[in-house]
């Protein structure tokens, strides 16, 4: 009896060692499954693959992929007034949900302004939103479009329909300097123009300073 109780005492540790074994076996696959989940997301949406860089040099009209954008500065606001419905929309968010970061009405430096028509060429509707929309200063800092809520001109998200072209606005919230010059960047990326490999910058201020470059 006792080199039989031996002998399942020794089955019942191997079982459980392997059992073990198993278990971290499982646990790394579970985590190995997460980082590589995580890799292939970032490979489709985390970088864009572009086959072309474009640039106007002094403003002048430029197709990116089947749209052809033609973007000028405007001017600069310190304020900018949202809409009531807006204001009103935001309060709702509020107190639903209690997570809603209100658009700003005053920025923290300068409102520096654009006008954005984009005309679709294409045979298929491109969506456009102010996310595709960067600024850049001569030295290449990088300023995204801040959405403030002013009206039904303001960039927000845009359905272009094949052979029409649209005119709306957007800004940036900038440091300004009068003496810099300014570029407008236009890159494509999965929440629009996603099907776009071709990126531009359009010098919209003070082009001559790039030239000096």
């Amino acid at each position: 009896m006792d080199v039989v109780n031996q002998i399942d005492t020794f089955n019942y540790k191997m079982l459980l060692g392997e059992n073990r074994i198993m278990i971290k076996i499982g646990g790394i696959l579970v985590i190995a499954g997460i980082f590589i989940s995580i890799g292939v997301a970032f490979l489709f949406y985390g970088e864009e693959s572009f086959r072309e860089v474009k640039v106007s040099s002094w403003g002048e009209p430029i197709m990116v992929g089947a749209v052809n954008f033609d973007v000028q500065y405007v001017t600069n606001y310190d304020f900018l007034e949202k809409t009531k419905d807006r204001t009103e929309w935001e309060k709702n968010q509020v107190e639903e949900f209690g997570i809603m970061d209100p658009t700003k009405e005053q920025p923290d430096h300068t409102y520096f302004q654009i006008q954005i028509t984009a005309e679709n060429m294409g045979d298929e509707i491109v969506r456009l939103t102010g996310g595709q929309l960067h600024l850049y200063d001569i030295n290449d800092k990088r300023w995204p479009a801040s959405f403030v809520g002013y009206g039904e001109g303001e960039l927000s998200v845009v359905e272009l329909e094949t052979n029409k072209a649209v005119s709306v606005t957007t800004q940036f919230d900038i440091p300004y300097d009068e003496e810099m010059a300014y570029r407008v960047g236009i890159v494509p990326n999965r929440f629009g123009m996603e099907q776009t490999t071709e990126i531009a910058f359009i010098c919209i201020k003070n082009c001559d300073l790039l030239l000096e470059q």
